[in-house]
């Protein structure tokens, strides 16, 4: 039996089809081999021994004594929105206070203080200390110090370090997970006499950016600077 010729007007429409076929699986393709890359491309190697000097600065600064003073800013650039307020932090170990956007939190070494800013309009809540027996000063800063370890060194680090000038450090997620505290970016600066952490900024992918700048670090606490 002679094949039946199809009309010009199928042939368009069947090979139209296949190319939206082709287009398809390619497209799918391409999502797979997304998934799998890097969530950010490398602009330098990741540093070992700046991982390894990161953690070490992030350790002395939850252990030094010290009084910063400067701001904190969280901005969204693509709508112009800004909060801002001063920030304090007050450290002598086992006690450490902090005051931002008008509340204050903070540890006595096993119990937390807690004092929440009040609604526009309201008076402030008295500050609530917690009861004790709960995790301490020293291993407070253990848990924060193997967490910050784990995301920066090791054999498939989510944080690419890297130096950002003598005392500076900038990180870069390589890969999207849950766990990635700093944004997609960050960098972050330390104090050489103190310690102290003197500039953090990070980058969320939402496009909110927190940043904060410590303007002045003082090595003497008080008894003042640590009462909520």
């Amino acid at each position: 039996m002679r094949a039946r010729r199809l009309p010009w007007g199928t042939l368009v429409v069947v090979a139209y089809a296949l190319l939206l076929v082709g287009a398809a699986v390619d497209a799918w393709r391409d999502r797979d081999d997304d998934r799998a890359a890097p969530l950010r491309d490398p602009v330098a190697e990741h540093d070992e021994a700046a991982a390894a000097d990161l953690v070490a600065a992030w350790e002395r600064q939850r252990t030094g004594t010290y009084v910063a003073t400067g701001t904190y800013e969280r901005r969204r650039p693509a709508t112009g929105a800004e909060l801002r307020s001063e920030d304090v932090l007050a450290q002598d170990p086992p006690r450490r206070l902090h005051r931002q956007l008008g509340g204050v939190t903070g540890r006595h070494d096993d119990r937390l203080v807690a004092c929440p800013a009040p609604p526009p309009g309201a008076e402030a809540r008295p500050c609530e200390l917690g009861p004790p027996g709960g995790t301490t000063y020293a291993e407070s800063v253990t848990e924060e110090v193997d967490a910050l370890r784990a995301l920066v060194l090791g054999p498939d680090p989510l944080y690419r370090v890297t130096r950002d000038g003598e005392a500076c450090f900038r990180l870069d997620q390589v890969r999207v997970d849950p766990r990635a505290p700093f944004g997609f970016e960050a960098t972050f600066c330390f104090d050489a006499a103190t310690g102290a952490l003197v500039r953090s900024l990070v980058r969320h992918d939402s496009g909110v950016v927190e940043e904060r700048v410590v303007t002045e670090v003082r090595a003497e606490v008080t008894e003042a600077d640590l009462t909520p």
